[in-house]
């Protein structure tokens, strides 16, 4: 189960949106956690869950599991 925060971050970087863009929209449009430090580390924790070394692969993984759902 995803967290509203951790959907909005995947959906940014599969956009690709790089941290720091990420990181400036989130505090333009007044939401919190912006910090460059909690992206970091939400993204470091999703890598851990998905089993993913890199951000391109957690990406990877995230798009094949949606496709997936979708044909299900």
């Amino acid at each position: 189960m995803q967290t509203e925060f951790e959907k909005l971050l995947i959906d940014s970087l599969l956009q690709g949106k790089t941290q720091p863009e990420i990181a400036r929209e989130l505090k333009e449009k007044g939401h919190n956690p912006y910090s460059l430090s909690s992206i970091e580390k939400t993204l470091n924790d999703l890598k851990r869950k998905h089993n993913a070394h890199t951000l391109f692969q957690l990406g990877a993984i995230i798009t094949l599991k949606r496709y997936i759902n979708k044909k299900e």
